[in-house]
């Protein structure tokens, strides 16, 4: 196990891209594994970026495997509404039936990480009884409740997750998921994240906030993150700071500073993204549109030129007319 690395993505062809950016980073700082395995869910994978992954992984002497999730929407039974998303996010709720069993945990990664430095550290933390390893993520305590936790229970962001895929298969978490959904009548507060917390939640491992170092921690102080959150429990700031200074697995969330492949975005740490694609067999992929929404578009500016007491009760009433809204959604989706 110490050094035979396992690692999950699951992608559509508009990801691939991402995902390969983040493979030839993952590659490229961590060359003291004996072995990289890295096992994609195939969401729609077109043949040229199939291709361009394959080249990557020759590159640097390591292996990728393509499982086709093709049936997996059929299993699932979601009803999203207007929360849609990508319908890849839920691969990785199938990660311990379509991993072979020889392998006991895996690293799941979203395509839109960057893996700085080396995960070994992170590989190798003793998961015992644990289900799964994450960071916890910025999230207000009204989804803890919705998918039933309490404000004491962890949430964690399921972009980076250390998966004890052992424990899932002997305690069926593939179909405690599936049945969960079905509670919800196929839309989850948060999708498959808030599935994998609702039913992992007390078994859950909290990583050093540097090993999934997201967005909103370059915008958010700590004390701004738990009054805008709702949260009695967070990393400290000088938790924060040394992620900001030492990451190492940057993850390029939505947010108020915007993606590395958009226009507009102002994330500090931009250029590593840049340096990794002008590398990658995407360097000549062209910078897209700004896919905000305009609610963040204009908190955006709320935040830089208003003061802080003001951008935060604005935050503060936008989230509870969301929660209101998917009040009267869930309601019209349980008649």
């Amino acid at each position: 196990m110490v050094d035979k690395l396992c690692v999950a993505y699951g992608a559509d062809d508009n990801y691939a891209k991402y995902l390969g950016i983040s493979l030839l980073s993952l590659f490229r700082t961590n060359t003291d594994f004996a072995e990289i395995y890295v096992f994609v869910l195939d969401c729609g994978i077109g043949t040229s970026n199939k291709e361009k992954l394959l080249y990557i992984a020759d590159k640097y002497n390591r292996k990728i495997e393509f499982i086709e999730m093709k049936d997996m929407e059929g299993k699932l039974n979601l009803n999203m509404g207007f929360r849609k998303i990508s319908i890849a996010s839920y691969a990785r709720l199938f990660l311990s039936s379509v991993i072979p069993d020889t392998y006991k945990r895996v690293l799941y990664l979203d395509c839109d990480t960057l893996i700085l430095d080396k995960v070994n550290k992170l590989w190798n933390i003793k998961l015992n009884n644990y289900l799964v390893a994450g960071v916890q993520d910025t999230v207000d305590r009204f989804y803890l409740i919705k998918i039933g936790l309490n404000i004491k229970n962890y949430y964690i962001n399921a972009g980076v997750l250390l998966i004890n895929l052992e424990a899932w298969r002997q305690q069926k978490l593939e179909q405690k998921f599936m049945d969960f959904i079905r509670r919800f009548r196929g839309n989850v507060p948060h999708h498959d994240q808030g599935i994998i917390n609702a039913v992992c939640h007390n078994k859950v491992h909290i990583l050093s906030l540097r090993y999934n170092v997201n967005s909103n921690i370059y915008s958010y102080s700590a004390r701004s993150i738990s009054r805008l959150y709702y949260l009695d429990i967070f990393y400290s700031q000088r938790e924060i700071n040394m992620a900001k200074e030492n990451p190492i697995i940057l993850h390029y969330t939505e947010g108020l500073v915007g993606r590395p492949w958009e226009e507009n975005c102002t994330h500090p740490l931009k250029d590593k993204f840049l340096q990794i694609k002008d590398l990658s067999p995407w360097n000549m992929e062209p910078i897209q549109a700004d896919s905000r929404n305009m609610t963040i578009k204009a908190f955006t500016i709320c935040y830089k030129y208003m003061p802080l007491f003001v951008s935060e009760s604005i935050y503060k009433i936008s989230n509870w007319l969301i929660h209101l809204r998917d009040k009267v959604f869930d309601k019209i989706n349980n008649k």
